[in-house]
């Protein structure tokens, strides 16, 4: 008895194993620039900001209205 997982393995389309492996591939490059741009943040957010930076997060100034 011939599985049907069999009968498509001896039927196998030549260009179905070329797009599989474009996709594999594309995965991959995807996998490591997504990799590369996560080790970037994370070094962006723990480099030491100067002290005259601007963009610091400062306390919110309190005024006299409640």
């Amino acid at each position: 008895m011939n599985l049907l997982s069999q009968d498509l393995s001896r039927e196998r389309i030549p260009g179905a194993e070329v797009e599989l492996a474009q996709r594999v591939r594309a995965l991959r490059r995807a996998r490591r620039d997504a990799r590369t741009r996560a080790a970037r943040v994370r070094r962006a957010l723990l480099a030491p900001t100067s002290a005259g930076d601007p963009y610091v997060s400062r306390p919110a100034r309190e005024t006299g209205h409640r």
